[in-house]
């Protein structure tokens, strides 16, 4: 049943597209238009190409994703030229009809004769930030925006990087970057912190098809991104098209899922005033199949006898329901004078989902739940050239309001048959003794981050950025007395992170370099509330405040050499600190404790690496990285289980150390208008416990000295095949198909030296198999998408004893009304 919350959106979309179709009839005249997508030799978009229609006043450059649309063309015959620096130049005959929305792709030659004078322009930007000396991914969106894949899928075919899930759609995950995982790992949405925007505005519901491109950081992290990551970050950049634009999609697939997104942009062509919609809603009732340790029953008939169920006859997850509303909407002026971008918005999410297991499926749970409303209003501005040619500034602003009810009011007991096997004396399926809770947290947020980059000249750039976060935290309970109520008192955490970095580009920018220094801020103050009995034997409340502050500074260089047009080689240091979160010092108020004495991890991050491109003729490419990592890690965060129910604390380990290897290739064909593309990588990770000592008795050696991190895996491997054909069935229609293979090999859950050798809990090995097939129409106005993930139907573990869902299949359409 759609909640208020859903109907609401839904509204909300029907107004928008109504105006846009209401619009576009008032506007309609026969004049036609000319749109497509200039590509380079190796296929990717190129920004800032000229393109023209001689005989006219029309012509356009590329956007950002090299992408051009020419509106209000008469009907009749021209000539387009497509040019730009450091490309051969392109004419085109074609033919307008009336009405006619023409589509046209370009794939230009380099001019070699300018390559010896000039730079080259019209890299994309994806193609720039490979360039720079991070190690540093940069995914591009707009050939997998049709398909049913979520993010969390698509960065986890990347080198490097390992996205660990513990179920089906919208349930937790853990992110891992060369062996650090978990908050280790900062996640960013067009330069933003996503850490207050709610769980529902999260990388693992976030569609797709609203993103223009993703950025991994492994390591390294540049100061533009203002953040203390210690492994990594990921930030996604969203789409934003210079034109009106409306889109849907709609996707339907396996456990009764159901994915919908919509974007849309309206400029008044005037005042350039701007109204921006995006929004997805989420829902799939992750009812899938489920078997093996931890699932079992008991009844009459087998003597009350735990029994497992089995691949033949396996249970399936009953309470594991997951539903999410989003909606972001921006109000604002584009392309003034005083602003490039001045934006008012909101952002809504509101979240729903059941809990259907524990750390582990020996865990089962049929009635708990979790509830999250957010409201985040926002200000956001963006300049070049204020007050001074070459400086671009960017500003953010926002508030964040957020309601979280966890429902554990249940005296049920379950077990995987979904039946009522008994009934708890005091209730709560969470609280294992505790007695029945509904807990709720209230968490506000402020946010502000200024970012600004002055370029001096063409060989020298300055950048500052600085992030500023309030978090203060409150709960309550009605099933709690008061003195068991977590955030009873108010809770608060602030962290700053500051930097500043200097650019240079030398030898024909052959040679880039980033030097930085960054601050982190950290302080905290944590209420210990707790029930005692005073000398004359009388309870009495005792509130404690614990305050808790630390200053740290970090250093960092990336350098990156072209050492010939096949050759560019790439290195990046730095001694970096990643602050505690909220939920690591303050704990979440019910399974994890506070820890108002922890420590900020420290590393010290080296990368070197190497990429190697050959174009082996007209038709041919062959791409290979190699690039090598270590990383030296002082009191890193893991979490660690106290109680029997998987409730524990966060605590620091005080000296790790890794190494690793990764390695990438990519080949790409090109026979007349049929691309075939094949890629494959490989992670080798060397992750050990340093620590000689124990940490509660430093005159016992330590019993782990030299393993390997504990639940973390050491080997990962990937490789795919795409096709895409143009002008397939019909002139202009596109045909994409993939095939992705992804395999994990087998590591430990504890760590390797303790326990007997037959008794050690292991993570098997996974081998999973994604296929897809696609077709965009004439006019790129519907595209159709079929994909079949985990299509052997194998049994995939990501965390011990929580089954990932088996073979699921969906259809996609995706709509473009304007």
């Amino acid at each position: 049943m759609p909640s208020k919350f859903s109907l609401a959106l839904l509204a909300l979309v029907f107004c928008f597209s109504s105006h846009a179709i209401k619009a576009q009839q008032n506007n309609f005249n026969p004049e036609s238009e000319i749109r497509g997508v200039v590509y380079d030799k190796n296929g990717v978009s190129i920004p800032g190409i000229s393109v023209m229609v001689i005989g006219t006043s029309k012509g356009t450059a590329t956007d950002s994703e090299g992408s051009f649309v020419i509106s209000s063309i008469k009907p009749g015959e021209y000539i387009l030229v497509v040019s730009g620096v450091g490309f051969v130049k392109e004419q085109r005959k074609v033919m307008i009809f009336k009405g006619e929305s023409l589509s046209l792709d370009f794939r230009l030659e380099e001019d070699t004769q300018q390559l010896t004078e000039v730079s080259v322009q019209g890299k994309s930007i994806a193609t720039e930030i490979k360039e720079r000396g991070f190690s540093v991914e940069a995914i591009e969106t707009k050939s997998i925006r049709t398909q049913t894949v979520e993010l969390n899928r698509v960065l986890d075919r990347t080198a490097g990087i390992r996205v660990r899930q513990s179920g089906g759609i919208g349930s937790d995950f853990q992110f891992m970057i060369n062996g650090l995982s978990g908050r280790s790992i900062r996640f960013f949405i067009d330069g933003i912190p996503m850490d207050y925007f709610g769980s529902s505005y999260s990388i693992n519901n976030f569609p797709v098809s609203l993103l223009s491109r993703i950025e991994v950081y492994k390591g390294v992290v540049p100061v533009s991104l203002g953040s203390d990551a210690l492994g990594g970050a990921v930030n996604m950049v969203t789409r934003n098209d210079v034109k009106d634009h409306l889109e849907f999609s709609y996707s339907h697939g396996s456990f009764n899922t159901h994915m919908a997104t919509v974007y849309g942009q309206w400029v008044e062509p005037n005042t350039n005033f701007t109204a921006r919609i995006s929004g997805f809603y989420n829902y799939s009732e992750n009812n899938y199949k489920v078997w093996g340790p931890g699932v079992t029953f008991a009844d009459e008939s087998t003597g009350f006898r735990p029994v497992e169920f089995t691949k033949d006859n396996p249970a399936e997850r009953f309470n594991d329901d997951f539903r999410t509303a989003n909606v972001k909407a921006d109000i604002g002026f584009t392309d003034k004078k005083w602003a490039n971008q001045f934006f008012l918005g909101t952002i809504i999410s509101d979240l729903d989902r059941g809990i259907q297991t524990g750390q582990t499926m020996a865990f089962v749970y049929g009635d708990a739940r979790y509830r999250e409303k957010t409201i985040i209003p926002y200000l956001s501005y963006q300049k070049s050239d204020l007050g001074k040619k070459g400086l671009d500034v960017n500003v953010f602003s926002a508030y964040s309001i957020k309601e979280g009810i966890n429902v554990d009011t249940s005296r049920n007991v379950f077990d995987w048959r979904g039946e009522i096997i008994t009934r708890r004396g005091n209730g709560g399926e969470l609280s294992q003794g505790r007695g029945r809770s509904l807990f709720t947290l209230f968490e506000n947020a402020w946010v502000n981050r200024v970012n600004a980059t002055y370029t001096i000249n063409d060989k020298h750039a300055i950048g500052i950025n600085y992030v500023m976060n309030n978090v203060v935290r409150n709960g309550k309970d009605e099933f709690q007395p008061w003195y068991r109520t977590s955030f009873l008192e108010p809770q608060s955490l602030q962290t700053q992170v500051g930097g500043v970095s200097w650019q240079t580009k030398l030898f024909n920018d052959k040679f880039i370099s980033d030097l930085f220094a960054k601050y982190y801020g950290f302080s905290a103050e944590v209420n210990e509330s707790f029930l005692t009995t005073n000398s004359q034997g009388e309870q009495q409340y005792i509130n404690r405040v614990i305050d808790s502050s630390t200053d740290n500074l970090g250093l960092g260089y990336a350098v990156s050499y072209r050492l010939s047009d096949q050759i560019l080689l790439k290195s990046s240091i730095e001694r970096s600190t990643r602050l505690p979160t909220t939920v690591e010092t303050l704990g979440d108020g019910l399974t994890i404790q506070s820890n108002p004495n922890i420590r900020p991890e420290q590393s010290l991050n080296f990368n070197l690496g190497g990429i190697w491109k050959e174009r082996i003729n007209d038709a041919q490419n062959l791409k290979i990285g190699l690039s090598g990592f270590l990383r030296d890690t002082e009191d890193l965060l893991l979490f660690t289980i106290t109680a029997s129910n998987g409730n524990g604390i966060f605590q620091n380990v005080s000296s790790t150390f890794g190494k690793g290897l990764e390695l990438e290739m990519g080949f790409n064909q090109k026979v007349r208008k049929h691309d075939f593309e094949f890629t494959a990588n490989s992670t080798f990770l060397d992750m050990r416990n340093t620590q000689r000592w124990d940490a509660e008795n430093p005159a016992v050696p330590n019993a782990v000295f030299g393993d390997r991190l504990r639940n973390t895996p050491y080997f990962m491997a990937n490789a795919g095949l795409r096709y895409t054909g143009e002008d397939v069935f019909k002139d202009a229609g596109k045909l994409t198909a993939y095939w992705q293979v992804g395999y994990v090999h087998e590591f430990f859950l504890n760590w390797p030296s303790l326990g007997a050798a037959n008794q050690k809990a292991v993570i098997p090995s996974q081998l999973a198999n994604d296929v897809g097939i696609g077709y965009q129409f004439p006019k790129e106005k519907v595209a159709l998408a079929f994909d079949v993930f985990n299509l052997f139907n194998q049994q995939l573990y990501d965390n011990f004893m929580l089954q990932k869902p088996g073979r699921a299949l969906f259809i996609k359409l995706t709509y473009r009304i304007i």
